[in-house]
């Protein structure tokens, strides 16, 4: 038994540093990564059963116990390769034969879970998929349900060794029901020449190299005692009956065991609340370690918001809301849970300055896929959201390697009428109405402020001209008051297309201190757009309809009437806008002026 290194094929193929990259620099800390890859392949190997346990177990050995183990993973076959590899320093192939210099290990294993099951070279078998194929997300373009699909996310392991270097110990139930158990180490290293021959960089440790009838280089997992035998040796828990599953060993794994917990209560504690994941991390001395993610203060309104949105809480008025979304036709895309986040005893939120008005975008597998920003005003608000079961496969295709957003444009959504792009795209936009909408209803009502009428500014305004001979007096400024009163104040509705619509009602009246002649008016009434800078954008069209008044419109202006009002009339403006997009901010304005009758 020795490591088998593949020579390279003269058609190409990928290099085995490309199975440990491709999560290497996904914008995350490192422990953060491997705690959400690594849950999500435990969870989706999952037996259904009413939660999957994982563990992080870290050992760090010395001499003897460190002899052992690089004797018994035999990487004394990486050591004289070590130039050739040109792997990151430092690693522990620089000081291998040091006793005094600790080698650390990592175990990760998970229990009531299916294993690595299958025959291990058909490409369809859990085994194949996360240990001898890239890139393969089939599974990911056609079950609901599920985090990945083996694709990609394996490179978690080994870009978590220093050496790039790995062994999966599993035991699983083969179609006949029978357990077994089977053990397999693998290296992802560059290309590279070692002694004349090419090399694709992709290693493994199992029985030995055989051929098939292709010529082909094969090698087999060791299977039953054999496998027994050598994870023993290499420091794994031996699997009894019953106990299904997977521990992956990772070599010379630098990690800090908090920083693992923590990742897990940042991205795994919707699963963890809800009772369907248990999870620790024993340290070298063999303390233990726990995620508790309702003793988070900065979860806490995430926690609070996902309950909401779940139906297991009621949310309380004024500072937490309820807000399923509109559905896309026949689709249910889902629901929100939006909550004002508490300030702490300095006066700021309690939640992560990085995480002020975001939104955890959750599924089925119930991991947070990111803390997704929607606004940048006050007040602090975060929040939420549940994707439906209608939507999880559109969702789950709409996610990169790293599982880290959904995006639009992913080309694993592609079809003839755009309708996976566009429910991504329906998803984001009305959540971040929804949060901006929460937003709104639950900021401080403004100070109380007079309106500015041009028409009581002009009268005021007389004071300050000269009088000279023969002027007139100055008006009362009193005697051409004008009110604006909202019957329902600007609020938008949900159109059947998944838009949204202003609406509201006003009237318009003399005071009855002003004078007993009529005025003629001039009412413009404008929906603009808000930009990213409060500056005002596009004007929406509107639909107004007036009543009181023999009111006429402007022939050039649809927004623009004019009409003549005498003490006691009121006029009143029905206004409805055309359907805008749910992520726009819009105001509704009205202007009087007064015109001299002509």
């Amino acid at each position: 038994m020795s490591w088998v290194f593949h020579e390279s094929d003269p058609m190409g193929g990928a290099a085995g540093e490309a199975y440990a990259n491709t999560l290497k620099s996904p914008g995350m800390q490192p422990e953060h990564v491997l705690a959400r890859e690594a849950i999500q392949n435990s969870v989706d190997a999952g037996l259904g059963f009413p939660k999957v346990t994982v563990r992080f177990r870290l050992r760090s050995l010395k001499g003897d116990a460190k002899a052992g183990f690089v004797q018994a993973a035999e990487l004394g076959a990486q050591e004289v390769r070590k130039d050739a590899l040109e792997l990151s320093s430092p690693n522990c192939l620089e000081s291998l034969n040091s006793p005094s210099k600790p080698l650390e290990l990592l175990y990760v294993e998970d229990y009531e879970a299916e294993g690595l099951s299958g025959d291990a070279h058909d490409k369809g078998s859990n085994f194949y998929r996360l240990l001898l194929s890239l890139g393969d997300r089939s599974k990911a373009r056609t079950e609901k349900g599920t985090g990945g699909s083996y694709g990609f996310g394996k490179s978690v392991y080994s870009s978590s060794s220093a050496i790039q270097t790995i062994f999966a110990y599993t035991r699983f139930k083969d179609e006949d029901g029978a357990e077994k158990t089977r053990l397999f180490g693998c290296g992802y290293y560059k290309s590279h020449e070692y002694r004349g021959k090419s090399y694709s960089g992709r290693a493994w440790l199992g029985t030995g190299k055989r051929q098939d009838d292709q010529g082909r280089t094969i090698v087999d997992p060791l299977d039953g005692k054999k496998a027994d035998n050598l994870a023993a040796k290499l420091g794994f828990h031996l699997r009894g009956e019953g106990e299904t599953g997977t521990t992956i060993l990772i070599v010379d794994a630098s990690v800090n065991l908090a920083d693992i917990i923590i990742g897990v209560e940042d991205w795994w504690w919707p699963r963890l609340i809800e009772h369907k994941l248990d999870v620790e991390a024993i340290d070298a001395s063999g303390q233990v370690f726990v995620p508790r993610p309702r003793r988070n203060e900065q979860l806490r309104p995430f926690i609070e918001s996902f309950e909401i949105a779940r139906g297991v809480a009621t949310p309380k008025a004024g500072t937490q809301k309820l807000n399923p979304l509109n559905r896309l036709g026949d689709i249910n895309l889902g629901t929100c849970g939006f909550v004002v986040s508490p300030l702490n005893a300095l006066g700021a939120p309690i939640v992560r300055a990085d995480r002020c008005n975001t939104v955890a975008l959750i599924r089925a597998p119930l991991m947070v896929v990111a803390y997704k920003p929607f606004s940048e005003t006050a007040p602090v608000v975060v929040g939420a959201f549940m994707g439906s079961e209608d939507i999880d496969l559109v969702l789950k295709k709409s996610e990169p390697p790293a599982h880290d957003r959904w995006d639009p444009d992913s080309q694993n959504l592609r079809d003839v009428d755009g309708a996976g792009k566009g429910v991504v795209n329906a998803v984001l936009s009305r959540v971040k109405a929804g949060l901006k909408r929460f937003q709104s209803e639950a900021a401080p009502p403004a100070p109380a402020k007079q309106k500015r009428l041009s028409i009581l500014e002009r009268a005021l305004g007389a004071y300050f001209r000269p009088t000279g001979s023969g002027a007139k007096p100055p008006p009362d400024p009193t005697s051409s008051l004008v009110h604006l009163e909202f019957n329902k104040q600007p609020h938008a509705t949900a159109t059947k297309d998944g838009q949204l619509q202003l609406a509201s009602s006003f009237k318009v009246f003399l005071d009855p201190k002003a004078d007993d002649e009529p005025v003629c008016l001039r009412v413009r009434v404008s929906c603009p757009v808000l930009e990213d800078e409060g500056q005002e954008g596009e004007d929406l069209r509107l639909s107004i309809q007036v009543s009181g008044v023999d009111a006429k419109p402007d022939p050039d202006d649809h927004r623009l009437f004019r009409f003549k009002m005498s003490k006691g009339d009121k006029a009143h403006f029905g206004v409805v806008s055309e359907g805008y997009d749910p992520s726009w901010t819009v105001r509704l304005r009205p202007e009087i002026d007064e015109e001299v009758e002509a």
